[in-house]
Order: C-alpha cells, then sequence, then structure tokens
C-alpha cells in the first residue's frame, strides 16, 4: 500500500529531538511503499533540514494555532493513505508494516501517540467537521474521534 508519511510534531516534549527526526525521516525515505514524506515541525528544525534538500521530503511550516497547523500539515499530503507520525520515538520498520496491514482494512489506525494511520479522504473530513464544530483539538486523532462516526481502531506496536 503506497503512502505519505505526516511528520507532524511541536517538538516540544522532552523525548523530542532533532536526530529522532532525522532517524524517522530515514525509515520512510527507504521505504518504497512511502511516496511522500511532508515534515510540519518548528521552523529551526525546517531551516536545518532545507539545508540538506531529501529526496520525497516536503517542509511545512508549523503554524502556532492547532486547525491552521493541523490543516497546513495535511494539505500537502498528496497519497489516499496517510501515516502520522510524532517525534517521541522512530518507527521501526515492523510497526509501519503493522499499521499499513490495519489501515487495508479499516480507515482510522492508532498505534500509539506517535503513529497512526488515516484514509486522508476521512482525515481531512473530519478535521473539517472538527473546525466547523469549533472542537478544540490538537491532534488529527481527535479530529477522527470527534466525528465519532468512525471510530479509532486501536492496534498494538
Amino acid at each position: 500500500m503506497e503512502y505519505t508519511a505526516l511528520i507532524f510534531d511541536d517538538c516540544q516534549d522532552e523525548t523530542d529531538s532533532y536526530e529522532n527526526l532525522v532517524d524517522t525521516i530515514n525509515v520512510y525515505k527507504n521505504d518504497p511503499m512511502c511516496k511522500q514524506i511532508v515534515v510540519s515541525c518548528t521552523a529551526e528544525w525546517l531551516l536545518r533540514l532545507a539545508h540538506s534538500p531529501i529526496s520525497k521530503v516536503l517542509l511545512v511550516q508549523m503554524a502556532n494555532t492547532p486547525y491552521v497547523a493541523l490543516l497546513n500539515g495535511l494539505k500537502a499530503v498528496s497519497m489516499e493513505n496517510v501515516l502520522v507520525n510524532g517525534l517521541s520515538n522512530v518507527p521501526t520498520n515492523e510497526d509501519i508494516q503493522k499499521i499499513l496491514s490495519s489501515l487495508s482494512q479499516y480507515p482510522a489506525i492508532y498505534m500509539n501517540k506517535d503513529l497512526q494511520a488515516f484514509d486522508t479522504r476521512l482525515l481531512m473530513f473530519s478535521l473539517q467537521v472538527a473546525i466547523e464544530q469549533n472542537l478544540a483539538i490538537d491532534t488529527y486523532a481527535q479530529a477522527v474521534e470527534a466525528l465519532g462516526e468512525t471510530p479509532l481502531q486501536h492496534i498494538k506496536g
């Protein structure tokens, strides 16, 4: 299954690091099923990445407000399936394959706070509904759960 990896993190947790960002990009860069990597994080880290462009990587500056940040990151996604990755932990190839397998059967998968997978259309629709209803959300998973008609399927990593 082809997909976009959306690395989306405000880089505020103590476990977030630039090294995790680079390692995460490399995991996805080396996966032939990953056709695009969208990175949305702090401007400082984006500038560091911009000095050495990487194939498949599109940089999106993290906005200050949650709605705008979520929308901007998602608007850059070009594939029908998206894996959303935080930066506390670097994903393993095994976790990626497991979550993709689950995504082939269900459109909203939650493995942990740093790895979720979605049908991009469902995610965009859920985000739109959450925004229209002025729901307080700051993650893509919250947007899908706010919609309520397609609950997240939780899987173990």
